[in-house]
């Protein structure tokens, strides 16, 4: 078990610096990348994963979620996943200057009044046992399962390592 998280550690810090040394800086308007859903007061913004070179076993989604509630939430499982064997909520976080990932049992809390990010290095989604390579520009649905405001189906964007989702979002005033 132990080796098995070691490999996806260095898998995601190795794709980690792969898209750092491969920055673009060309700066594309994709109306796509801005799909959001909401159900009662939680609100997701632009869920995205990385394309995955042919054979990879693993994946992760990310995402932004927002409780506009008085009261706080949980996101408790990930279900409906049909391109991977297992779906598990994880957390990154440095533990005697070592990166360790580990799965939330009991889910994600979404705090009242606050915002989540699901991210690289951070919280995330992580798809184990890849059923299919993860295509650039395809959708991979999945149901998101909240404790109070329910389930909602969401599609997972398959984007590239230069994907950064503040950067491509914009509001308008």
């Amino acid at each position: 078990m132990k080796k098995f998280f070691t490999i996806i550690i260095l898998l995601l810090f190795s794709t980690s610096s792969f898209a750092s040394s491969h920055h673009s800086h060309g700066h594309k308007k994709n109306k796509e990348m801005d799909r959001d859903y909401k159900i009662g007061k939680i609100e997701i913004e632009k869920p995205y994963t990385f394309f995955t070179p042919n054979g990879a076993k693993v994946s992760a989604g990310y995402m932004k979620i927002e409780n506009e509630s008085n009261k706080q939430d949980i996101l408790q499982s990930v279900s409906n996943v049909s391109f991977a064997e297992k779906v598990e909520i994880h957390e990154m976080k440095m533990e005697n200057q070592v990166m360790k990932m580990r799965p939330l049992k009991k889910g994600l809390i979404i705090k009242a009044d606050s915002e989540v990010y699901l991210k690289p290095s951070g919280y995330h989604i992580m798809f184990i046992g890849l059923k299919e390579q993860i295509s650039k520009g395809k959708e991979y649905k999945a149901t998101l399962n909240f404790k109070n405001a329910g389930s909602v189906d969401i599609f997972f964007k398959a984007v590239g390592r230069n994907y950064h989702p503040d950067k491509n979002h914009h509001k308008h005033h």
